[in-house]
């Protein structure tokens, strides 16, 4: 194992799902500049993105829609690591990979300096439009406690219909299809022994064959509006399990809505690499917990995982990254 690596960091970026009320209000109102990313989305969006946010008008009721949940996880995950990029004065080798779940994806290319902010605004606000316009009546939910052997014998009775989306850790695979078929499968999902099936936040089924029309939607809209540059840091696709390059990061951001994304073969695969430092940028604590998991379970104990869903959580972040002498002025 590459010893010289355990002071890198792994940058993460979450998905549809990890939106809240309020979310990073209280980095914002101690940093108002960094309300500019809000500004922009809100004028490629057509809607004020911190008035949903913040429940103003009565608007929060959207942001459990696919458009805006998408384009407000996007904002607020880039603004956090251009706060932290520019504030905390990181040295310019400490990051050696980001990668994102699913719509994190898009995040992770903004850090990585493949795309600037407000074209990769205008792709995820694109890839919401279509993905929410999708009309199957889709959803998605996590089973819990259940392996994917036995998951896949009971969707072996609505192929076509359900499909494995995520494999998240061990013990939470997310299905996704049609909302009729979902609920009937998770009924059946319990019955097998899982012990909970919990619909997520989103309205759509991603991560499968119904996507099949929107990837191709997207596909034209990459190859007609986007151009991506040069990664400063190393980009992993969680649904290829690979390092991927400008040249290949179209056609893996088209994959994607149809392939199921692999997080735990992933960040083994991270984890082989001795990586030690997991950073999740943006709202929720998701990632970070699956990695605990994921870990743990691999018998590797001395990983430091830290998120930045509250401010808090931010300043303890900044302190251990000066400790660790990964900022220019620790």
């Amino acid at each position: 194992m590459d010893e010289n690596r355990t002071n890198k960091i792994v940058l993460m970026f979450p998905g549809q799902g990890s939106q809240s009320l309020h979310m990073g209000n209280k980095f914002l109102s101690n940093n108002t500049e960094y309300k500019k990313y809000f500004n922009i989305t809100s004028e490629v969006a057509g809607q004020r993105i911190l008035d949903i946010i913040n429940n103003k008008d009565n608007k929060g009721v959207l942001l459990q829609k696919t458009q805006f949940s998408q384009i407000a996880i996007y904002t607020l995950s880039c603004a956090i690591f251009s706060y932290i990029l520019d504030s905390f004065s990181l040295k310019n080798d400490c990051i050696d990979t980001v990668l994102g779940h699913s719509l994190g994806e898009y995040s992770a290319l903004f850090s990585c300096g493949a795309l600037n902010f407000k074209k990769g605004a205008e792709l995820v606000v694109f890839r919401g439009k279509i993905m929410g316009n999708n009309n199957i009546n889709g959803g998605m939910a996590a089973v819990i406690g259940l392996d994917k052997c036995k998951i896949l014998d009971v969707l072996k009775d609505y192929t076509g219909k359900v499909f494995i989306a995520n494999y998240n850790d061990y013990s939470q695979i997310v299905i996704s299809g049609y909302r009729k078929d979902l609920e009937s499968a998770s009924v059946k999902l319990k019955q097998k022994g899982a012990k909970r099936v919990i619909p997520l936040k989103v309205s759509i089924a991603s991560h499968c064959n119904l996507m099949l029309e929107v990837s191709k939607n997207l596909e034209r809209f990459i190859k007609d509006n986007i151009l991506f540059s040069d990664f400063k840091y190393n980009f992993f696709s969680t649904t290829e399990v690979s390092y991927i390059g400008k040249d290949d990061v179209g056609n893996v951001l088209v994959k994607q809505l149809i392939n199921p994304i692999k997080w735990v073969e992933s960040i083994e695969y991270l984890l082989k690499k001795n990586l030690k430092i997991f950073i999740e940028i943006g709202p929720g604590r998701v990632l970070g917990e699956l990695v605990k998991r994921i870990a743990l379970k691999n018998g590797i104990k001395d990983v430091s995982i830290f998120n930045t869903s509250d401010w808090d959580d931010i300043i303890n972040l900044g302190s251990f990254l000066k400790e660790k002498g990964l900022t220019n002025d620790a």
